[in-house]
This record gives C-alpha cells, structure tokens and sequence, in this order.
C-alpha cells in the first residue's frame, strides 16, 4: 500500500495534509439527504437517513420508531428536514457544532424531534470514519472488545392469538426456539402486554393476566433450558407491590433481568424500591432523552442496568456520555435498547464497543427473514454475540437493490 494511502487508512496524518482534504482542495462538505423507508410490519417501518457530500461519500443514520402509527411519519419527515439545514454546506466533522444547535431545541419538541437529530448524528459519526478510513469506535476512544454479547427480542416475531386476545404460548415458545436455532443465547420477551389496565380492571382479571404472564415465562423457560439468558420486559403494565410479588414469583425463573415493571422516568422512587426488594436485576430507561432524563435514576441508583436506545436518546455520543455518567455512579451497566432495523444496531454497536460498563445489546428477532441483507457487509450473528467490524464508519452501506424491494 502506498505510504500516503496506509497513512490517510490509519488516521495517523492530519486531514490538511491530504490534498483532497487540504484548503487547496474543495473541503468535504454535506450536500444533500435521502430518506429511505423500509416497509416491515404492522408495528412499524423502518427509516434509515443518509447524509450527502461534495466527494461522493455517504453517512448513514436511523430514525426509525420515532412517532405514534396514529400520527404517521409526517412529522419526523418534517424534523428531518429542519435539522438537516444545521448540516448542509458544513463539514460531517462539525460533531459538537450540530450537537449544540441542535439537540437542546430538538429535546424541547419531544421524541420524534430528538429521533430525528440523531439519525443525522449518526450519519455524522458515519461520514467522519469513512473520511479517515477508520471505524467509529476509533473516534470515540478505542473498542474494548472484538464482539458483542446479544439477545433476540421475540417480541414483535410473536402475534398469534387466542380467543381473548392474549398471544399463544406455545408461539413465544416457538419463537424462543428459532431464535437460539439461529444462533441466540438469550431472549427476551413481553408477555404483560396482554394485560388489561390496571385502573379499569377488577382484582380477579389482574390476578388471571398475571398467571398468564407467569405461566407464559416459565414455558419459556422450560423450552430454552437453564443456560440461556432468558429477560422479561414488562413495560410498566404494574404498579410497585404487584411489582415486586410478582418478581418473587418469577425467582425460580432465573431472569437475567426485570425490566419496567413501571415508568422509571416519571416513579424514580418507586422504581428504586422495586430494584431493592428483588432478586433479579433491574433494567430500564428505554424512552429517556439525554443525560438530563437519566440524572435522578442514576444518582438514586435506581436501577441496575439503564437502556438508553441510540435513536431517541440523542445519538451516539450522547449515549456514550450517558454511560460515563452511569460508570461514575457505580456498577450500572448499559444495555441499549434497540428493537430497531439494522443501521440503529450498527451504531449500537460502535459504542457498545468503546464503553467499559456494556452489558447486553438488544436485536429484533424475525420481523423480516431479508433484514440481514439491507446491509453490505450483512449482519452476522455467532453463538449468541455480534462481531464489532474494523471496517470504516458504522462498518456497512446500504444493499440498494433490496432497499428498493421492500420501500415504501
């Protein structure tokens, strides 16, 4: 390899001195942006954001999940396009300058506006690795580990109902199956979405939901064995005593984790109270914005292992501030929520890389048996972990022919 070309791969020589890159040349600057929309399944599309240059390099980014199906997309097209007039003309590496335009005003609008703005940040992070030729993790401080620990969500793969609108059993378990088939060691579930309220239902019908919940976990866990991680998320359908009795309930299950039994956010206290009364590990914080919104939980020590998600916490940097923050207060791990398509688990994964309190990075199990391949390299799994690429950027390009296929 040419020594000037090894050099500009490594990172090792500054960009003025790379002519394509020097103030005799024309600077690499941000042109345009492209949405991509992916159709997947009734629980909602994937939107994938990529970020233009002058030079012919592109920057990916994901937005997906950002907004109610009720409301629709129009106002996550609309903060998209906002946002990327902070970035147009200005070079990808203006990182902070975006974030201090930007983030604190998207905050204020809610999460479709901080959804929005960390899609282009990741596109950001993106366009500065391809640019030097080196991976994001190279950027944010190094990787700690070559791969990374993985659990399926089966979740959104199971549908199939009885007569009283709860999800088959025997589906989880199917489910739960395939996915340790494809390579899995730990899944995840929810089956307390099939409660009804609690403020509107009586004690027979949520004593009945949570024998449901409990019998569909142990069948669970029956059918992947003792030495899968099996998690439990129950999306805050409880209140703190039926919290904890039903934590106690589940003991024999062994959890790797207990997550949400109710809104850390708005009942820090609370939640704090149910992470000390059981024995499981306590998760949580998968909607919160910013270092601000985990402040009280982490300082409380609220809970054990916090999940700020990528693409609505305020994008890659912010999430490794948020997990610095979580390192200082102690022992809280960081487990990033990621029920997302497969630009959201690249980003994931190149902080997950660089963090020394990682535990476990969430991946949505068979919503779409062609997923893999929206990526270039695709995605690859291997005995329960994801490989941490040494490629430039997020590590991937978008499959275009098959993005074509499946858009909206």
């Amino acid at each position: 390899m040419e020594r000037r070309n090894f050099l500009r791969t490594t990172g090792l020589i500054p960009l003025a001195l790379i002519p394509e890159f020097s103030g005799a040349e024309i600077k690499l600057t941000i042109t345009d942006i492209q949405v991509h929309v992916v159709k997947v399944n009734t629980r909602g599309n994937w939107y994938f954001i990529e970020l233009k240059t002058n030079k012919g390099i592109s920057g990916l980014g994901e937005a997906s999940h950002g907004f109610t199906l009720k409301d629709g997309d129009a106002k996550l097209l609309e903060e998209i396009k906002i946002l990327f007039e902070l970035v147009r003309g200005e070079s990808p590496f203006q990182v902070e300058q975006f974030r201090q335009r930007g983030l604190q005003k998207s905050n204020a609008k809610g999460k479709t506006a901080v959804t929005a703005f960390s899609a282009i940040e990741h596109a950001l992070w993106d366009l500065n690795g391809k640019a030097l030729g080196i991976p994001v993790y190279d950027l944010l401080g190094g990787k700690l580990r070559d791969k990374l620990k993985v659990y399926a969500n089966i979740n959104r793969a199971t549908n199939e109902r009885d007569a009283n609108g709860r999800r088959l059993i025997p589906a989880f378990q199917k489910n739960a199956e395939d996915a340790l088939k494809s390579g899995f060691k730990a899944v995840k579930l929810a089956p307390f979405d099939d409660m009804k309220p609690l403020a509107t239902s009586n004690p027979k019908q949520i004593e009945d939901d949570i024998d449901y919940a409990v019998s569909c976990i142990e069948a669970v866990r029956k059918t992947i064995g003792k030495d899968v991680d099996l998690l439990i998320d129950v999306h805050s359908h409880l209140n703190k005593e039926l919290a904890i009795s039903t934590a106690k309930r589940l003991e024999s299950s062994d959890l790797y984790w207990y997550e949400e039994a109710i809104d850390p956010e708005k009942y820090t206290d609370e939640t704090k109270a149910i992470t000390e009364a059981i024995k499981q590990g306590s998760a949580g914080g998968e909607s919160i914005i910013g270092r601000e919104g985990y402040n009280k939980i982490i300082s409380q020590r609220a809970l054990d292992i916090i999940m700020p998600d990528v693409k609505h916490c305020g994008g890659i940097q912010e999430l490794r501030f948020i997990a610095a923050h979580a390192e200082t207060a102690g022992d809280i791990k960081v487990s990033p929520h990621n029920p997302s398509g497969p630009v959201s688990t690249a980003a994931s994964v190149q902080v997950c890389a660089a963090i020394p309190n990682f535990s476990i990075l969430e991946y949505a199990y068979g919503e779409v048996p062609w997923r893999a391949d929206l990526l270039s390299p695709s995605e690859h799994f291997e005995d329960g972990y994801i490989g941490v690429p040494d490629t430039p950027g997020l590590g991937h390009k978008l499959n275009y022919e098959l993005l074509k296929k499946h858009a909206v």
